[in-house]
């Protein structure tokens, strides 16, 4: 019995260098640009990479963050009558955002972290895939498939996006107007672009203010969303 426990006691600082070497090398493969070996393993990195290790570095990148960008949903409501009616936009972002500068350990950061990382797949674009698809050619080719692959799976990121944001406004919908009421959601991404740093003397809401608007989708039962504790 002692020779199995200094046994285990010897071996755990060894399983331990073992896992830190698995999830670092995880990390550093998705966090590099796309590439072949990162294409044939993606699939694997992001169902490790989601949703708890996901990140970026925006902070240190040479183009970083120049816009603020917030989430508004509109509901189309069954009424008693028969009738539908729309309502109006709601913020679904400012919220959770708040409540994270109010104390950083509220679970508003992971509430609010799919909003911005569906954002984030839906307009975001790889800059090497875009260079990739310049030099496409129309003979049929290794490097053609290579292509196609990674264009495919930018088109299915931009996809789940999608989704994920129709997921989000339905949860919404049913806690500002109760389940079972809506029978459509729509999402309007608001962006402000700051003032360029020649005008930094400028306030925020002095930059350019545009506005993106996603089809109505149809409404999709999800998990309630209780923002009463979150938000306080």
């Amino acid at each position: 019995m002692q020779r199995l426990s200094r046994w285990v006691v010897n071996l755990f600082p060894v399983a331990l260098l073992l896992m830190l070497a698995v999830h670092f090398g995880f990390t550093v493969a998705y966090l590099t640009p796309l590439n072949p070996v990162k294409l044939r393993i993606y699939d694997v990195i992001l169902a490790y990479m989601h949703p708890f290790f996901v990140q970026n570095w925006h902070l240190f990148a040479p183009d970083p963050v120049k816009d603020t960008r917030v989430l508004t949903v509109a509901c189309r409501l069954k009424q008693p009558d028969g009738r539908t009616v729309v309502t109006d936009w709601v913020d679904i972002s400012t919220p959770f955002r708040q409540a994270r500068y109010r104390n950083r350990f509220t679970p508003a950061d992971r509430l609010d972290r799919p909003q911005s990382s569906a954002v984030h797949a839906i307009f975001n674009r790889d800059e090497m895939l875009a260079t990739l698809l310049k030099h496409r050619t129309k003979e049929p080719s290794e490097y053609n498939e290579l292509v196609d692959e990674l264009a495919q799976i930018d088109a299915r990121e931009r996809q789940n996006g999608v989704l994920l944001l129709n997921r989000i406004a339905s949860a919404h919908c049913d806690r500002l107007y109760g389940r079972g009421r809506t029978e459509a959601v729509r999402v309007r991404i608001v962006i402000l672009r700051f003032p360029r740093f020649s005008q930094r003397h400028l306030p925020d809401e002095a930059g350019e203010l545009s506005y993106i608007l996603l089809d109505w989708a149809p409404y999709q039962d999800v998990a309630p969303l209780v923002l009463g504790e979150v938000t306080k």
